[in-house]
């Protein structure tokens, strides 16, 4: 009953966040402009995917938390909604490093992802999606870039970095490699030089260090482009083998410019303001000056900020050219050219496009005109005003009250129905639902408890409630370079393509507001257009689903069968039967494939011996689909350019380290030396487990994951008693033993992944803990569905660890009103003795 009202609050909330999926029939008297954009809405109505990750930098070893979200998605296709599949998948080779499915639930999911030792470190996607489909491709996907870095010492360290050039030769490039061990040099080490991206890299060079354990490359200037300017070097060979990579300045590149008239055009002689962007060849925004130029000569001078964007006011004069000359060091002297000036039309100016209660536009015109102007966001209209504009201009204003928070479009028709000016504003900017996140004190010391107290104030002063995802880790593993906010989510990025990263996206400061502004104004057109919308036709808002399912076939002697056949499967203690069809296809019964995080289930041939030549073909096509996404899909991170890089960049240092999973021991071989510097190495592995990889921890925990590779944990046997974490406690339980599964022995039984049921984040209780071994975890809570209203505070605790320094509070979810996103600081230092 507790999970029934669960459900159903979370259809409600999501109701009170979608558009309704039904196009309404409209009446013989409707506005055909108005029926033309409902229809268009319908077409357009997508649910929006966003997943909040406990953190965006991870090191591997360590496990991501998550919990997904499905918005804007009416209560009878939520339910279509029931696998959320997760990966992790490189930016440089699209290599899936970790997959996995779990449960979704009323628009919720909830779950853990473990990042294998053996992912390397650099920048990765982290991509989900469910199993429903349109179009034969996942109808909602979500990406969050994260960086992975590894506690794990590179073999010998490398630096890349370019020289002088007036210590190159003419039309060349240098670069200095420069390997050492232990500050000794590398000596002799073969060195292989590539250039280019993964999907599309060629070989460069090679060469081996010299006494000094450096290399000279030299590139040729034309060899290095836009599209081929990242070069890596790879030292070594074998498992003593590494990489680094520097993206190499382009000389004199050229800035890529565009110009965004407010309203859409330029009027002459009528002042209008324009939105302008540049960004290097790389997509990176440029601060940039410009000279303004009218037929040629300089007229005023104008400048981009550090996002790459600027605004400037200009009164365009009949049968003149206007142009940009952009200056910048390292960026070629181009002239751009502004778009012509209409000789007869309106221009469209809106002060302040975040303004709460209420929005002010002005207009002018070179003629009287009527025209009809429209508040809507391209699903639904929503204010419609009739006004006269005379060419002395027109201020008017409207109210935002019966506008839904967001983004909204103003547009101008003339009386002929014409789109004439248009423009993005965000309604009921400052009218965000608050969470307070108080804790008992501002600074802790280490292993002390954290007291966390959580009340809801709704946006309108009413009673409010919903639910929330909570982490608290070091403030070191969040970048403003990779955003996880679902508010800034929700209302921006989800919509507006390309913005630029900036820490904070929806602040309250002037210059938060100024920065969403310019974005307003320079990103606002990348929503839909006005053309897309009238070809709308009542057949575009018909759709046609399918589902991701698990399935199968099953062989005899290689070959399909003739007749039904019944297979068994086990998934955790539950146990279910399947039959296949006459030809031995079958298809996966989902409620049967629950199992919990990390475990596998069984599939076997019920009553048949295992030399029978039966054999099980098991087909995950949730593989299949997340390789497709991978090869396909654009992962591209901006690539700034740099002067040196090294490959320590990427390795935790110090305390933020966390412990490693395996105990390693290093072992010479005796084969000899690879270098002058440096013997071979192999790993030995000293886990502690039994053979399924179980263990018990000094607290008895099943398969603790803060002590997971202690020396001091326990392999388990059949009978032992152990702690499982269900619910947020810890209960006692027995352990059912260990079987291994050897399928070269049985090929009418397979193992084959589960859909992960939800695993609770073990909270740490360092009043009752055994031990005094040190604990670096980077996140120290984390806890799903949390209930949040504003008629009482919800209490919760948790302990810091051994790690000092600043961490950060983060909770984020979803209320009856809006989506919810808070956060709050706390710092930790060393406990006196």
């Amino acid at each position: 009953m507790k999970k029934f009202y669960r459900c159903l609050f979370t259809c409600l909330l999501l109701i009170s966040l979608s558009l309704s999926c039904i196009a309404q029939v409209a009446h013989e008297d409707a506005d055909p402009i108005e029926s033309q954009i409902n229809l268009y809405g319908v077409k357009k109505a997508t649910p929006t995917l966003f997943v909040h990750l406990d953190k965006t930098i991870y090191t591997n070893n360590e496990t991501v938390w998550f919990t997904g979200y499905l918005l804007n998605i009416d209560a009878n296709a939520i339910k279509e909604h029931h696998i959320l599949s997760v990966s992790l998948i490189n930016d440089e080779d699209s290599k899936i490093a970790a997959q996995a499915n779990f449960i979704m639930d009323g628009g919720l999911s909830f779950g853990n992802i473990y990042i294998p030792d053996s992912v390397s470190a650099g920048s990765y996607h982290f991509v989900a999606y469910t199993n429903r489909l349109l179009k034969g491709q996942p109808e909602v996907v979500f990406k969050q870039s994260v960086t992975i870095k590894t506690t794990n010492e590179p073999a010998f360290s490398l630096s890349l970095s370019l020289l002088d050039s007036t210590k190159a030769q003419p039309g060349k490039i240098s670069t200095l490699l420069t390997a050492k061990a232990k500050e000794l040099p590398v000596i002799q080490a073969p060195v292989s030089y590539k250039m280019g991206t993964a999907k599309k890299r060629a070989a460069l060079a090679t060469g081996k260090t010299g006494v000094t354990g450096e290399d000279i490359l030299s590139i040729d200037k034309n060899q290095v482009s836009p599209e081929n300017h990242v070069l890596i070097a790879e030292v070594g060979e074998g498992k003593q083998k590494e990489s680094i990579r520097l993206s190499i300045p382009i000389k004199k590149q050229k800035a890529h410019v565009r110009f965004y008239p407010e309203g859409g055009y330029l009027v002459a002689g009528k002042t209008g303001r324009i939105g302008w962007e540049a960004r290097g060849a790389g997509g990176e925004p440029l601060k940039i000056n410009g000279i303004l130029l009218s037929n040629g000569t300089p007229v005023d001078t104008i400048a981009t900020d550090s996002y790459g964007m600027g605004v400037f006011k200009l009164t365009p004069k009949v049968n003149s050219k206007y142009q940009v000359k952009v200056i910048r060091a390292g960026v070629v002297d181009t002239v751009c050219a502004l778009p012509n000036a209409l000789p007869q039309g309106i221009t469209l100016q809106v002060a302040d496009a975040l303004q709460t209660d209420s929005i002010t536009l002005k207009l002018q015109s070179t003629r009287y005109q009527v025209v009809k102007i429209l508040v809507h966001n391209y699903k639904e209209v929503f204010i419609t005003l009739d006004e006269e504009i005379y060419p002395k201009g027109l201020v008017t204003s409207f109210s935002t009250a019966d506008l839904p928070r967001g983004l909204n479009m103003i547009t101008v028709l003339d009386s002929l129905g014409r789109p004439l000016a248009e423009r993005a504003i965000f309604a009921h900017y400052d009218k965000r639902q608050n969470l307070s996140i108080k804790t008992d004190n501002n600074e802790y010391a280490t292993r002390q408890k954290v007291k966390l107290n959580l009340k809801l104030n709704g946006s309108s002063g009413n009673a409010a409630k919903g639910y929330v995802s909570i982490a608290c880790v070091q403030d070191n593993r969040l970048s403003y370079k990779h955003p996880n906010n679902i508010e800034s989510y929700y209302y921006l990025t989800s919509q507006l393509q390309d913005i630029p990263l900036k820490d904070n996206l929806m602040g309250n400061d002037a210059a938060d507001k100024e920065y969403l502004n310019n974005v307003l104004l320079i990103k606002g057109w990348s929503r839909y257009t006005w053309q897309e919308m009238l070809k709308t036709q009542p057949a575009d808002t018909l759709r046609q689903y399918q589902t991701i399912a698990y399935n199968g076939d099953v062989t005899f002697a290689g070959k399909r069968l003739k007749k039904p056949i019944m297979l068994s499967a086990i998934a955790d203690t539950l146990a279910s039967i399947i039959r296949t069809d006459s030809t031995g296809h079958f298809v996966m019964d989902e409620q049967g494939m629950v199992t919990p995080a990390d475990k596998n289930m069984t599939l076997y041939i019920s009553g048949k011996e295992k030399t029978d030549p039966y054999v099980i073909h098991f087909n995950n096509p949730f593989e299949g689909m997340t390789k497709n996404m991978a090869d396909t899909m654009s992962l591209k991170s901006v690539e700034m350019p740099a002067v040196t890089e090294t490959n320590e960049a990427l390795v935790v240092q110090g305390l933020d380290k966390t412990r490693q999973l395996q105990e390693v021991k290093i072992k010479a071989v005796k084969d000899g030396l690879l270098y002058a510097s440096l013997p071979k190495y192999t790993l030995d592995n000293n886990l502690s487990t039994n053979e399924c990889g179980d263990y018990i921890c000094v607290n008895d925990i099943l398969n603790c994951g803060f002590h997971s590779g202690d020396n001091k944990n326990r392999p388990l046997k059949k009978g032992d008693y152990i702690k499982i974490w269900r619910n947020g406690r810890l209960i006692s339980t027995v352990y059912r033993g260990c079987v291994i599964f050897k399928p070269k022995e049985y090929p009418s039984m397979v193992q084959i992944k589960g859909i992960y049921a939800n695993k609770e984040f073990y909270v740490a209780d360092y009043d009752t803990a055994k031990d005094n071994i040190p604990e670096y975890q980077s996140t120290i809570y984390w806890k799903y569905n949390v209930p949040v209203n504003s008629l009482g505070e919800t209490s919760l605790w948790f302990f810091t660890n051994d790690v000092t320094g600043r961490f950060r509070i983060i909770a984020q979810g979803l209320t009856e009103e809006d989506v919810l996103y808070s956060e709050q600081t706390i710092n930790v230092k060393k406990k006196l003795p």
